[in-house]
């Protein structure tokens, strides 16, 4: 006589046979339709600006040439000549304009009380820049107050708190910001 789990497992078909495998089926022509065609340049402009804020005597051009160089190592992503433009543009700019960029996320930072109530002052790059993350956050934020006050264009890089802060940064830290890097842009 066979134990009773076997004829159990005779009668009670497989997991496999209820559910074949499924076939996966790709869409044609683009690789993800939630990711755009192009990846967002932001990414490369922020480590580009964090090799500026670690240097000891920073040159632009190179950290530029050094960001364009590892992005055209990967076959996947070519940059257009507009992006590359924007690249350097954009180091540059907060290379030039270092000095009101950190200025201007002070007082943003001072003119909202709840910054350094909760202690985010160093999710605006306002700490000792040897921190990695300080580091992070300080680039993150010049891009974005570059983005804001000088080209004028949307930000979609930050969370919504720090842009809030950002742009109400008072106008005078704005002005500054606006004399020092227009020439650059």
């Amino acid at each position: 006589m066979l134990p009773a789990w076997s004829v159990l497992a005779a009668l009670v078909p497989s997991p496999r046979v209820l559910h074949p495998p499924r076939a996966c089926v790709a869409p044609v022509g683009r690789q993800d339709p939630l990711r755009p065609d192009r990846p967002p340049i932001e990414p490369l402009v922020i480590n580009a600006i964090q090799e500026l804020l670690s240097a000891q005597a920073p040159d632009p051009a190179a950290v530029a040439e050094r960001a364009l160089a590892a992005r055209s190592a990967d076959p996947d992503y070519v940059l257009t000549g507009a992006e590359a433009d924007r690249l350097r543009a954009s180091v540059a700019a907060a290379a030039t304009a270092a000095e009101p960029l950190g200025a201007l996320l002070q007082a943003a930072a001072d003119a909202a009380p709840w910054v350094a109530k909760f202690g985010a002052t160093q999710t605006f790059g306002l700490g000792e820049l040897s921190d990695p993350y300080v580091r992070l956050c300080r680039a993150e934020c010049m891009l974005a107050a570059l983005v804001l006050h000088v080209e004028g264009g949307r930000v979609d890089f930050v969370d919504e708190e720090r842009l809030e802060v950002l742009r109400d940064a008072p106008s005078e830290a704005v002005a500054a910001l606006r004399k020092a890097a227009g020439g650059v842009r």
